[in-house]
């Protein structure tokens, strides 16, 4: 069964979930249970649990009867930091906040401004580990870096800007250094063609890539309303996935740290046959092997058709599985295949998707593991979630020593009374915590009570059933066993 992680009168939605060092996480929402939809984050450790009382800390108390995206990091110091609007006060207005590891808002109640007016903020972070925010101001993506108190770093804010056109902040992500990169949809009619471009500020703010931003692709357009997200490749550059309409088609792309195109002027298909639409991509990086991932969801065209599909690029955007990837979940009929999601775990491309069969209510999270030549690790996908209303998963790759990710979505009847749930996704392709020989009582933790367990063992093991604190398996709970639990202490 899945946890759940914030639930409350009315809805709990739009989670963002940031790993922790300690193999737990933050995880933001916004809350409706007061009237108004407020921004909150939760601390959780490795097993799930949320860290603080009363159901994590109320960032902001606002009055805004419904929703736009905002962002959330951490910073160098391990605190949680949101970029979100605010209507406290009047007007509405882009507000940073940081919540430390104990729980404690540390930008004073109301935030630190940053903008007298804007819209759908961002948060990232540099290279260096400061917080660095975003939004969209005057038809125009605005990125700023924040100091340690949330106080702006540079005078003004840099623009993303392409001459006269409009540019939509789309994303925020580490570069190298203290770098920042900055991706941005241009837009200049409804019918026109929507692009995606990126610019690298450095600490001070001045711009590292041509002034007119890198071109992600120039022939093509994006759908209306979709504004992709990437991911960096750990040595300043960032890798894109998007969909192009007209046709329907699913592309990646890696640009270097210097802001050269990889897989070329208009990145790399995940596929060569026609035939098919593929959209909604999602996109993981090895750097070992230095081989990208993009999964996507198929059709055949006019049907209820539907699949998912992977495909493996090389650093020059070669594919390595075919021309038309390989499948991880058949074309069959159902309603549609929505909402891949990627992540590297252990390093194994993991793979999620929504199945959404015919009838309301019974959306299903699937996941599928495979190597780096794209065969299957496990027997067959695994099931995340139970038969439920399912929106918006998150699938977040865990910080710890029992590899794993969590999946993270939303549950109940939209508009009525969603709250958050999710699951560990192991990499072996099991569910739930990773049990380890020492943490004898069951309990997530490995502490003075699994002590207190072994200490009562201590000596010969009984000459039938079993012996829990023999560790190693000698007939004996000794001192060889102790070094085991105090190396797996916790």
């Amino acid at each position: 069964m899945p946890a759940v992680l914030a639930a409350a009168a009315n809805d709990q939605v739009q989670h963002k979930v940031v790993p922790l060092p300690d193999g737990g996480f933050y995880m933001s929402w916004y809350d409706n249970r007061a009237g108004g939809y407020d921004p909150w984050v939760q601390r959780f450790d490795a097993s799930g649990t949320g860290v603080w009382p009363d159901g994590g800390v109320r960032v902001l108390d606002t009055g805004f009867s419904s929703t736009e995206d905002y962002g959330l990091t951490m910073d160098n110091a391990g605190n949680a930091v949101i970029v979100t609007r605010s209507d406290i006060g009047g007007g509405v207005k882009i507000v940073a906040q940081a919540v430390s590891p104990a729980g404690a808002l540390l930008w004073g109640p109301t935030g630190v401004q940053l903008a007298a007016s804007g819209n759908a903020p961002k948060a990232g972070r540099s290279g260096d580990g400061f917080a660095v925010a975003g939004w969209t101001e005057s038809n125009r993506a605005k990125v700023m870096r924040l100091g340690a108190d949330g106080v702006p770093a540079w005078a003004t804010a840099v623009t993303v800007t392409d001459g006269t056109a409009t540019t939509i902040l789309s994303d925020l992500k580490p570069g190298d250094g203290g770098s920042v990169i900055a991706s941005v949809v241009r837009y200049t009619t409804f019918t026109g063609a929507k692009t995606l471009q990126a610019q690298k500020y450095s600490s001070e703010g001045a711009a590292q890539w041509p002034a007119t931003n890198v071109r992600v692709f120039s022939v093509g357009s994006l759908q209306f309303g979709n504004f992709p997200s990437f991911i960096p490749d750990g040595e300043g550059g960032a890798i894109f996935a998007w969909y192009t309409t007209s046709p329907l088609m699913a592309r990646a792309q890696w640009v270097s740290p210097t802001g050269a195109l990889k897989f070329g002027t208009d990145g790399a298909t995940g596929a060569d046959s026609s035939g098919l639409n593929r959209v909604d991509p999602a996109v993981t990086f090895d750097p070992t092997t230095r081989r990208v991932f993009l999964s996507w969801a198929e059709q055949v065209p006019n049907t209820s058709l539907y699949g998912e599909s992977m495909q493996a690029f090389n650093e020059t955007g070669e594919k390595l599985l075919g021309v038309a990837g390989l499948p991880l979940a058949p074309l069959e009929t159902v309603y549609q295949i929505i909402q891949s999601r990627a992540a590297l775990v252990n390093g194994h491309p993991t793979f999620t998707w929504t199945r959404t069969a015919p009838g309301f209510g019974s959306d299903v999270i699937w996941a599928m593991s495979t190597d780096s030549g794209g065969t299957p690790r496990w027997a067959a996908p695994v099931q995340v979630s139970t038969t439920a209303v399912t929106g918006r998963p998150v699938v977040t790759a865990l910080w710890t020593s029992e590899p794993g990710c969590a999946v993270i979505w939303e549950r109940g009847a939209s508009g009525g009374s969603q709250d958050i749930v999710g699951a560990r996704l192991n990499d072996d392709g099991t569910l739930g915590p990773v049990m380890i020989p020492e943490d004898l009582n069951g309990d997530g933790v490995v502490n003075g009570d699994d002590l207190g367990i072994f200490l009562s063992a201590w000596g010969p093991c009984p000459t039938s059933g079993a012996c829990p604190p023999d560790f190693n398996g000698d007939g004996v709970v000794d001192g060889i066993d102790l070094g085991s639990l105090l190396g797996a202490w916790t």
